[in-house]
């Protein structure tokens, strides 16, 4: 009686080959979208819905909850020099254990399949149930064999697997870091066909330019899942719709930035001022520097805190200027600013002042975790910037519009002592 083939694992196809045959159906994946869904999805939105379903999830064995089970077996020890046969041809069996483990692992199935680039000449063996996603294997071995041997033989199994598994990382990881910056490609160069086919400019812009003769302000140095399915398109079809461009919108957040270190300098001067104030003064440092069409009023005040861009009654950003009184007025500044009509592409930005708590670093920790629990959150983009955060919302109206909120968080505290003196 002949024993079974070994289960060989990482055995039955290259993993090089699969990532590219993954990439490909990426790419391919973006072209599948439907036009108007596809035109009406924000870049960053489509990226990572597609990142969710072609990045591939590593392997990760989960040793400490590994068990065991143990049973009697027969062991063919044929030409084993230990049990001598006489040369007479057969097969010889002796009592023995076979010791059955049980690994717990995450990722994805396939990859047990999968040679890597790097990879031993005698690859390890077992079966996976991709049910339970456990790996199972087995060592045998005679009833006089010692406890430290079958030690061995396992923690031999386990080191093969591990090296395994960690070659096919070494290649996995590169995929998945550079596959967001493929698809984004693919998805740009896809929708600049799509416009160039139906004369559309993409969202156009609100025209708005600097005053001629005013500075730039140099930046201060600063010490440094199933995926979510896309919006529905819209039921009368993509239109494009105007916006404000990023370099513009960068240039807006650099004049608040530039403002609020002035009040952050001399803190003395603003802390009489209330939201008004403050707003006002925001809101005069943009009107120096820009102006807008025709009046050279595009910005205004709406209400009692919000300074906007507006176009056919729609905005396309959104200022608003609260004090700091806890995360109830954070979170309630920005759903009153995500149920703005607002244009699919708006952007927007949150200015709290800090008048009141001396802790501050307390104000910035608060900011950098509550607004993530919004049930409107999308994501969270790097700034690079103390004291300042960006994320990606969905519209209160229309969760297929998306709203770009930079918040910026101040400080004009004062202790009380430092207050009675400058009197």
């Amino acid at each position: 009686m002949r024993g079974r083939r070994p289960a060989y694992l990482f055995s039955e196809g290259t993993l090089s080959d699969t990532l590219e045959a993954q990439r490909q159906r990426a790419i391919q994946a973006v072209e599948q979208v439907p036009k108007d869904q596809f035109l009406a999805t924000a870049v960053d939105t489509l990226v990572e819905h597609l990142v969710a379903q072609y990045a591939i999830t590593p392997i990760a064995v989960q040793e400490d909850q590994m068990t065991m089970d143990q049973k009697e077996a027969k062991v063919n020890v044929t030409g084993r020099f230990d049990y001598f046969n006489g040369h007479d041809g057969r097969e010889i069996f002796a009592n023995g254990h076979e010791l059955t483990f049980f690994l717990p692992f995450t990722g994805d199935p396939l990859l047990w399949k999968l040679r890597p680039n790097t990879y031993g000449s005698m690859p390890p063996t077992g079966e996976v149930d991709t049910r339970q996603s456990l790996l199972k294997f087995t060592i045998t071995n005679t009833s006089n064999t010692d406890a430290e041997q079958y030690k061995r033989d396992m923690q031999e199994r386990l080191s093969g697997i591990r090296e395994h598994v960690g070659w096919q990382l070494q290649t996995i990881a590169p995929f998945n870091q550079a596959l967001p910056g493929q698809l984004r490609a693919a998805i740009e160069q896809r929708r600049t066909r799509l416009e160039q086919l139906h004369g559309l400019a993409g969202s156009f812009g609100i025209p708005m330019v600097k005053k001629s003769g005013m500075p730039d302000f140099r930046p201060i140095e600063m010490a440094k899942r199933v995926p979510r399915p896309l919006p529905r398109p819209p039921a009368t079809g993509f239109k494009p719709e105007p916006a404000i461009t990023e370099a513009t919108y960068e240039d807006l957040l650099a004049v608040i930035r530039h403002a609020g270190a002035s009040f952050e300098g001399t803190p003395q001067t603003y802390m009489s001022l209330g939201e008004d104030g403050l707003r006002d003064n925001v809101l005069s440092h943009i009107n120096v520097l820009f102006e807008g069409k025709a009046t050279g009023e595009t910005f205004r005040k709406y209400g009692k805190t919000d300074i906007r861009i507006e176009e056919e009654s729609r905005s396309a950003f959104v200022g608003e200027c609260k004090l700091w009184s806890g995360e109830k007025v954070l979170l309630d500044a920005l759903t009153q600013l995500l149920g703005y009509l607002t244009w699919r592409d708006c952007k927007a930005a949150l200015i709290f002042f800090n008048k009141d708590v001396a802790g501050f670093s307390g104000v910035q920790e608060t900011i950098g975790t509550a607004l993530a629990t919004h049930p409107g959150f999308l994501r969270a983009k790097e700034t690079g910037r103390a004291g300042e955060w960006r994320f990606v919302f969905q519209a209160t109206e229309d969760p297929a519009r998306e709203v770009t909120v930079h918040v910026f968080a101040f400080n004009l505290y004062v202790a009380p002592e430092r207050s009675t003196k400058r009197r």
